[in-house]
């Protein structure tokens, strides 16, 4: 990652806000590539761009998260356009969610190949909002292939640091970011709150009642419509919704590599059995359903006295 001046596009980077994933003390760099703390723990940015602070002995498998397959088909099915209004979406609440001159630490939790977090950096960059923006995802391949993303033309802001860590021990100075996004993804609250400051936001992207559901009847012989609502889970770890927008629309699949692609991004290409699977590819075109619910949340304030 190539920082900014101070005058490069009216926006200068911000300072990381990175911590030691060993002893969370902070971690610092004179050239970007090289990470130290005060302990002596340090980490050496990859040749491709990104910084793993995943402890070998935190990862629950050899090689966590998404493979290469999974992420090819994704950033094939995210660059074809289908889901760019789920980007925009993303981008109009972020941006709605700030005050005039606000700067802006943002971790993007399950960031996959980074299609989401690119677009929203390259947004606040256009709006002339200095941001720093963390991606951070479990797979390295994912990881990888976000921070070669970050480096083709059509990439406008370089303020995006790569990581790969876990969403529930996020490798933060503690109640140092302002948003947290985290789309289609497990959430994590417990490390949300660790990291987040009191007045800081999450906000989620997850699936609504008739998401795919053409895909799902051709998947499954009886359809149950059901969808994840994060209110719950969220109030359980003292966040408060304080915003909910729906987002409906239907997106034309034009091959069945695109079909296939979209398969491989979701928990059906688990669940269907192979056969169902190889049906739903057979199809070479066909139109889909994408119902997704954008929620933002709060923490809720200390009670007095305490």
């Amino acid at each position: 990652m190539t920082e900014l001046s101070s005058t490069d596009n009216g926006c200068a980077p911000l300072a990381s806000q990175l911590a030691c994933p060993v002893c969370a003390e902070a971690l610092t760099s004179d050239d970007n590539q090289h990470w130290q703390c005060g302990n002596q723990h340090s980490f050496d940015r990859a040749r491709q761009g990104y910084l793993n602070l995943l402890l070998a002995h935190k990862k629950r498998s050899r090689a966590p998260g998404d493979d290469a397959e999974m992420v090819a088909a994704r950033q094939r099915l995210l660059d074809s356009g289908v889901y760019q209004p789920i980007s925009e979406l993303l981008n109009q609440a972020v941006s709605h969610s700030l005050a005039a001159g606000q700067s802006l630490q943002l971790c993007d939790v399950g960031c996959g190949e980074g299609y989401y977090t690119q677009a929203l950096a390259d947004a606040l960059l256009q709006q002339h909002t200095r941001h720093r923006i963390y991606g951070v995802d479990i797979s390295k391949d994912a990881v990888r292939a976000a921070a070669r993303r970050a480096r083709t033309p059509d990439s406008l802001s370089p303020h995006c640091d790569w990581i790969v860590a876990s969403g529930a021990e996020l490798p933060f100075k503690g109640h140092s970011l302002d948003r947290i996004s985290c789309l289609f993804t497990r959430l994590m609250p417990e490390g949300f709150a660790r990291a987040l400051k009191q007045d800081g936001q999450v906000i989620t992207i997850n699936t609504g009642l008739g998401h795919l559901r053409e895909m799902r009847e051709i998947l499954y012989s009886q359809v149950k419509d059901s969808c994840f609502n994060p209110i719950r889970v969220m109030e359980q770890h003292g966040f408060i919704c304080v915003a909910e927008q729906p987002l409906r629309y239907t997106v034309e699949l034009t091959s069945s590599q695109q079909i296939s692609d979209l398969l491989m991004m979701t928990p059906h290409v688990w669940k269907a059995t192979s056969e169902a699977r190889q049906r739903l590819i057979a199809q070479q075109q066909m139109s889909v359903s994408i119902d997704v619910v954008l929620h933002q949340f709060v923490r809720q304030p200390p009670e007095d006295g305490l």
